[in-house]
């Protein structure tokens, strides 16, 4: 079966299509079928605008481990910038356990 592929872009060697959601929901076992098999991305469009993806599922686990690790590095920096900030004026730890019901 041939897809309807609004648009094709290729990295690495996996295939990245553009497809509206009609069209995904019309082949949508061949889809899956084609991203397990690490053959290609999926990115739905509706309405003109991406909307969302499908990938294969190394992938989205790749993505949760990056995303985590990222937001881990945000919140060490803001707490660092918090250390270095001389107006910052810190909680003590028994009040902090006490609001939060922990004491």
């Amino acid at each position: 079966m041939e897809l309807g592929i609004i648009e094709e872009q290729t990295i690495e060697n996996n295939s990245i299509i553009r497809m509206t959601a009609t069209e995904v929901r019309d082949n949508f076992d061949e889809i899956v079928d084609r991203v397990a098999d690490d053959e290609e991305s999926v990115i739905l469009s509706k309405d003109g605008k991406d909307v969302a993806a499908i990938i294969p599922i190394e992938e989205f686990w790749l993505l949760e481990r990056l995303i985590e690790k990222l937001e881990d590095e945000i919140d060490l920096e803001e707490a660092k910038r918090r250390l270095e900030d001389p107006n910052e004026v810190p909680i003590p730890y028994e009040q902090v356990r006490k609001e939060l019901g922990l004491a």
